[in-house]
């Protein structure tokens, strides 16, 4: 927003966009939509939701949720951190970065039941964290 208003790039400013990008990815909506109410975008609709978990969830895109809704949850949690509205307060980009990793839903395939034996573990646990 402050670059709308100075014409001045930050990177609290990048920070922020990309909030809005993921609030966009976990939501499945646009930054302005009708359903928000006139004047209003993503982030304040969003703000009004996430007071309660059920508000948190219904916010969630749901052709994606079932599987992912912790890691979504988490996604979301940081996309408002980015999005806060003093500029001091969000996270450098670095910090998302390792709140992004941390939130990464394959990491779980690593710890999962250890009850494995570890043939059946080799199956389906990937040999990179990064393969698809």
């Amino acid at each position: 927003m402050k670059y709308a208003y100075s014409s001045k790039a930050t990177t609290k400013c990048d920070v922020y966009s990309f909030g809005v990008v993921l609030m966009e990815l976990i939501t499945g909506k646009k930054p302005v939509e009708a359903e928000f109410g006139e004047n209003k975008n993503i982030i304040y609709w969003v703000s009004t939701k996430v007071e309660t978990k059920e508000g948190a969830i219904e916010v969630l895109d749901k052709q994606v949720s079932g599987l992912f809704r912790d890691e979504m949850i988490k996604v979301l949690r940081i996309a408002i951190r980015c999005t806060c509205g003093t500029p001091a307060l969000r996270p450098t980009m670095s910090e998302v970065v390792q709140l992004l990793i941390e939130a990464d839903p394959r990491k779980f395939d690593y710890c999962q039941s250890s009850n494995k034996t570890e043939e059946t573990a080799n199956i389906t646990k990937p040999k990179n964290p990064y393969d698809l």
